[in-house]
């Protein structure tokens, strides 16, 4: 997600400097191991999901388990298209025939209609929107500049309002809960719409899901389409197109060092999980600050555990009870050393967060803001998308980028494309007279070996299931 915007001046084109600039930035630690584009200008593979064979009975090519497997496990990128898609039955997920792994999102067919999606949120409700500088293929999303209007607002002038291509409904602000000062997992306009999609998606398993979006544009023209700019998101995604169609170029994490990000990079991980100077995470995305603090509070509720279980031990009179006792009172003592750690770790940052934090008033409440949209962020290529075909430009301004190896592939209406976590890509949208529309899930990146135990860690199996008692 991103964060508060901030007033940094983009940096300049790439020349002499910046190539030397960014050759220092090959001595980043890049761990990554997981899947890699074969060979130059590869197709990501589709997968036919096959529906009702006609005697009533569904038969699919893939479970829960093993897409994890084939997929997950594997980063892996994949498009999965039902086979009511590939006949151009436009019903497509919310056909009679399609099958029980994709069921559980069959709702989300309603919001094609343009009406219906209006109709489910606040009139007043005010969303804020990316606006570029003009209609231009050189004029691009991602620069985090955006304007405030009411949804109903933005609906009419995608459709048919002045400059209608100049405007990208993205990520949204998200507000902390209430009662335990995390993060929500989707914004307020996503609430509006919850009663129409699940919080887990069966497909992805036992995946923590980090955040929601509705992402919502048009077109110019139906052939040149919008891009939204070379970038990677931090979290697996789980990317659905309702409306028109998406055209992916893909780079693995693998080409990390030639991606010439706006950010330092610092690491990648095995898993993709790219960290840049000053912000530093685990594998699996969690804050290095609070997966210790996390892993102390285990760690002293574990101790609590044994020091209960060996004093019952001692007044029964179980023999060697007293050095049980002994071991859970050492163990106890340096389980609080270790969250006394952590407490001192975090006061060292020297931050006033109260100073900080942003507030917005929904409905009668007035909630914190814990994530807000950057302008420039890391994760963003300087690249433009207008070279990222010119052979020219590129080796004059950013030569290391040729060596990478790009895949590509076309999400029509209907498809889902599952990418992992910091898998490189840009987006250039299709729509036609209605625009285009996508919805998408963010999940936090799995490093683990198995289906039922994705993360080395319980950190965030433990977040969900502390938030949403699941």
């Amino acid at each position: 997600m991103m964060m508060m915007p901030s007033k940094k001046r983009p940096l300049p084109e790439g020349n002499d400097k910046e190539c030397k600039k960014n050759a220092k930035k090959s001595s980043i630690i890049n761990q990554y191991t997981g899947w890699k584009v074969p060979s130059n200008n590869y197709t990501i593979p589709t997968i036919s999901i096959i529906g009702d064979n006609g005697g009533g009975e569904s038969t699919t090519i893939v479970t829960p388990e093993s897409f994890y497997s084939e997929y997950i496990r594997q980063r892996k990128p994949v498009v999965l298209r039902t086979e009511n898609n590939n006949n151009n039955n436009n019903n497509n997920l919310s056909s009679s025939t399609s099958l029980l792994l994709l069921s559980d999102l069959s709702n989300l067919t309603k919001w094609k209609d343009i009406n219906y999606l209006t109709s489910q949120v606040d009139s007043k409700h005010t969303v804020m929107v990316e606006q570029r500088s003009s209609s231009s293929s050189s004029s691009t999303f991602g620069n985090g500049y955006e304007i405030p209007m009411t949804f109903s607002q933005f609906a009419t002038r995608i459709t048919s309002g002045k400059d209608y291509d100049r405007h990208y409904l993205t990520t949204q602000d998200v507000h902390s809960n209430a009662d335990n000062g995390r993060p929500d997992l989707m914004s307020p306009l996503m609430k509006y719409l919850q009663h129409d999609f699940p919080l887990q998606p069966c497909i992805m398993g036992n995946l923590i899901p980090q955040n929601i979006n509705l992402w919502m544009g048009n077109s110019s023209s139906s052939s040149v389409g919008t891009s939204s700019g070379l970038h990677h998101d931090y979290h697996d995604n789980l990317y659905i197109v309702l409306k028109g169609k998406k055209r992916f170029r893909l780079y693995s994490p693998g080409d990390t060092e030639m991606m010439y990000t706006r950010g330092h990079l610092t690491k990648v991980h095995p898993n993709g999980r790219i960290n840049y100077e000053g912000e530093e995470t685990t594998a699996y995305g969690a804050d290095l600050k609070s997966d210790m603090a996390a892993r102390a509070a285990k760690r002293k509720e574990d101790a609590e555990r044994m020091l209960e279980e060996a004093e019952r031990a001692v007044e029964e009179g179980v023999e060697g009870a007293e050095r049980m006792l002994e071991e859970a009172e050492v163990e106890l003592e340096e389980a609080m050393d270790d969250i006394i750690d952590a407490e001192m770790d975090d006061d060292d940052d020297g931050n006033d967060n109260e100073k900080e934090c942003v507030f917005e008033t929904f409905g009668d409440e007035r909630k914190r803001v814990v994530d807000k949209t950057v302008v420039d962020p890391n994760n963003f290529s300087k690249i433009k998308p207008h070279m990222l075909d010119d052979a020219a430009l590129l080796k004059e301004s950013y030569p290391n980028f040729l060596n990478a190896t790009a895949a590509y592939c076309t999400v029509q209406e209907g498809d889902i494309l599952y990418l992992p976590a910091s898998w490189f890509h840009e987006v250039t949208s299709y729509g036609g007279q209605d625009g285009h529309l996508a919805m998408n899930y963010w999940f936090h990146p799995p490093d683990g070996e198995s289906f039922e135990h994705p993360y080395s860690s319980d950190f965030w199996p433990n977040d969900y299931k502390h938030r949403f008692g699941k």
